[in-house]
């Protein structure tokens, strides 16, 4: 990961490659639009509520390279992270970013430039999913994404709970229920 200062936002470039390769380490691999129908599926069984097509999330993944990922085989977790520009960083912050359809703008092209991360789902159906999608959120947020802010939304209870094991708080004035961790460190610390 390399980062630069911009005045105020750090932008950070991240290797997809080195994503890729971790995320398999880590139980994940990059989700088939066939995997992530069944991945959104699942994630929404466990909320309880509608969130992004996956048509819509497969767009994203065409922009970010590094958006949609599954573990299991039938699929058990799905993790969604939407790398974002600074457009994007600040839209989340105000309450204009449209999570299941994010503008392209938004959205930060094959790990450069990003000044932020957001999370559209994590979620596993068993224990054992469950704990790597945990795992995999804290390890890429510390090993990929420490330099900038990550966001989320609490949708459920349990997410907000997972949410504050994970260091992060509710920020208000943007999206409802949104939750931040802010970096982790600076962008002259992470370089």
């Amino acid at each position: 990961m390399k980062a630069t200062r911009n005045g105020k936002m750090s932008t950070i470039h991240v290797d997809i490659v080195l994503v890729e390769q971790r995320a398999r380490e880590l139980g994940f691999r990059h989700a088939t639009i066939r995997e992530l129908g069944d991945g959104i599926r699942l994630a929404e069984s466990l909320m309880n509520s509608k969130i992004a097509t996956a048509d819509a999330v497969m767009r994203m993944d065409v922009v970010t390279g590094m958006t949609a990922w599954v573990t299991g085989n039938p699929i058990e977790g799905v993790f969604l992270v939407l790398p974002l520009s600074p457009a994007g960083e600040q839209a989340v912050r105000d309450g204009t970013y449209c999570p299941a359809d994010p503008a392209p703008a938004h959205l930060a092209w094959h790990g450069r430039d990003v000044a932020g991360v957001y999370i559209g789902v994590y979620a596993g159906a068993t224990k054992e999913a469950r704990r790597a999608v945990m795992t995999a959120a804290a390890v890429m947020r510390v090993e990929q994404f420490a330099a900038v802010p990550t966001f989320a939304r609490g949708a459920t209870d349990d997410g907000k709970r997972s949410m504050a094991s994970l260091g992060f708080s509710p920020l208000e004035g943007g999206l409802p229920d949104l939750w931040v961790q802010e970096a982790l460190s600076t962008g002259s610390e992470a370089a």
